[in-house]
């Protein structure tokens, strides 16, 4: 290789690397990336035993009374596709990765037949499930019941929540009777 030779192969390799880096230039200015205000994920995890567990979901805004004032219980049965992912709702309906929810409200916690519960949801056991105890698990499962294995996030919706709210009542041989 003669003298020529290199100095053209120099010069495409001092091209190429000032091209690069000025093209690497260029796109920082052009796409500069916002840092996070707070970097990394959440991730939520149940407190290690002995240890005080996280707040309890936040009980409605509203009375019982004034959720069930704009319920729909035919717009609630749409909501429940969502659920119906984990959950059957029919009278005597299989379990699913979720209990049957046919009858659940009034019912106790963790109770279903044939349903492997959670921890939290077996110490909860001798409590009901109330419209409120309902109304604050579907806003926030993991906060209503720390240790339950549901992974749903919770509906953000105040409407939606209080339509499916009137649909899981209606769904039992004996609903319980609409808060006045």
């Amino acid at each position: 290789m003669d003298g020529l030779e290199v100095n053209k192969v120099m010069m495409a390799l001092l091209l190429v690397g000032t091209g690069t880096l000025g093209g690497s230039l260029l796109a920082n200015e052009l796409f500069k990336v916002k840092a996070p205000a707070k970097p990394g994920y959440e991730v939520a995890v149940a407190p290690p035993a002995g240890q005080q567990a996280a707040p309890a979901a936040a009980a409605p805004t509203k009375s019982m009374a004034e959720v069930f004032a704009s319920a729909n219980a035919a717009n609630g049965a749409a909501v429940f596709r969502q659920c119906a992912t984990c959950h059957t709702i029919n009278k005597g309906g299989a379990n699913g990765a979720g209990p049957n929810l046919y009858g659940v409200v009034g019912r106790n916690h963790g109770v279903h037949p044939g349903f492997n519960y959670s921890a939290g949801m077996k110490a909860k056991a001798a409590e009901p499930w109330s419209l409120e105890a309902i109304y604050a698990f579907i806003t926030n499962p993991r906060g209503a019941v720390p240790g339950t294995s549901m992974a749903f996030a919770g509906i953000r919706s105040e409407q939606q929540r209080a339509d499916l709210l009137a649909y899981l009542r209606e769904q039992s041989d004996s609903p319980v009777d609409i808060p006045k």
